[in-house]
């Protein structure tokens, strides 16, 4: 009998194609998406949503153990954040004097975010949280200097499982052949990424 090999992994050098969708709704019965947009200025990003590895013992060894959810986090670095996208994931509005103002008690949106993440071959990976609220970023300047630096903004979120379906990251690989792209999304996004191709906002 001859073992399974597994094949030699590829490693990823790219990150792109950055989108979000507000969480218009998301009860026991349903979940639904409006906005659906995409942009352009992915720096970096991290996701972690592995849960805690717990153990039990008894008789003086390991009897049992089992991870749990955990906190869902993400770390996302942009070139620049655009307006279209900072209306969307920090809830900000404008005047009919174009000012921006802060509220006491006013919320972020909930929203659903994606990613891909490119491979040398041409292959890649999608990876989508269903339901994310991100902190807003903190505002730095520097003066400007004979040899400058682009300035880039970050901006960290807390990763939840929407009610729907209790489903919290949803991933889909090119390199399985299986599937297509319009299934990751459909899963993601319900239907609201078909219903509304996403707008380029660069």
């Amino acid at each position: 009998m001859v073992n399974a090999q597994a094949k030699t992994p590829k490693s990823f050098i790219n990150v792109k194609d950055l989108g979000f969708a507000v969480v218009a709704t998301d009860e026991l019965t349903g979940t639904t998406y409006t906005n659906v947009t995409q942009t352009r200025g992915l720096q970096k990003i991290s996701v972690e949503t592995g849960g805690e590895l717990k153990t039990a013992f008894a008789d003086g060894l390991i009897i049992e153990a089992g991870n749990t959810d955990g906190s869902g986090k993400i770390g996302m670095t942009m070139h620049a954040i655009p307006a279209e996208i900072r209306k969307i994931i920090f809830n900000e509005k404008a005047d009919e004097k174009g000012i921006i103002s802060e509220v006491a008690g006013q919320q972020n949106n909930y929203v659903a975010v994606w990613f891909k993440r490119e491979r040398r071959d041409g292959t890649y990976q999608l990876i989508g949280l269903t339901k994310v609220m991100f902190s807003n970023p903190k505002l730095e300047g520097e003066t400007a200097k004979a040899d400058w630096d682009f300035s880039s903004e970050d901006t960290d979120g807390t990763a939840m499982h929407r009610q729907s379906d209790r489903k919290r990251k949803i991933t889909w690989d090119s390199a399985s052949a299986l599937g297509t792209e319009a299934d990751f999304f459909t899963e993601l996004l319900k239907g609201a990424y078909k219903a509304a191709p996403p707008t380029q906002v660069i």
